[in-house]
């Protein structure tokens, strides 16, 4: 399954008719993986995916930023969808900026998942919306975050 179907279908099962911005805490929390905060010594990662007596949990930092705070949940929930097992801390450079291709995938999952590219394209095609900011504000992503989506869905 590709990150865009998984996400589609995570968005299906849990989001079809809510509107934006996605709450990738209430999709974890549908599909029973509970999320809480990063331990204090663990507070230099911005996530981790991993299985607690045989259930997944995800573990967020929530001394970074909300915007990161979110897409840290979606590229963790990418993690599990995507069946790659229990991954070690992610540090939000390795996240952002990884040639792990383990890492990218999430990466990818996350960016389906929070910015859909249907709701890319309603918003920018149909309304005509371009400033980046605006975007983000929609979305609830980061400004960078925002204009990855849309140099990958080729709108800049």
């Amino acid at each position: 399954m590709t990150e865009r179907q998984a996400a589609n279908a995570m968005l299906l099962k849990h989001w079809q008719g809510k509107t934006l911005p996605v709450d990738p805490f209430y999709i974890a929390a549908a599909e029973g993986i509970p999320c809480r905060s990063l331990s204090f010594e663990n507070l230099s990662a911005s996530g981790w995916y991993k299985i607690e007596d045989g259930r997944p949990v995800i573990e967020y930092n929530p001394t970074e930023p909300l915007l990161r705070q979110r897409f840290t949940v979606a590229h963790e929930l990418g993690h599990h969808l995507l069946g790659h097992g229990s991954r070690p801390r992610d540090s939000s450079q390795a996240m952002m900026g990884s040639r792990d291709l383990v890492e990218t995938a999430a990466n990818r999952f996350a960016a389906e998942l929070l910015m859909p590219a249907g709701s890319v394209q309603m918003l920018v095609v149909d309304h005509g919306i371009v400033d980046i900011g605006t975007l983000a504000n929609y979305f609830q992503v980061s400004e960078s975050a925002m204009t990855y989506r849309l140099r990958n869905l080729g709108h800049i």
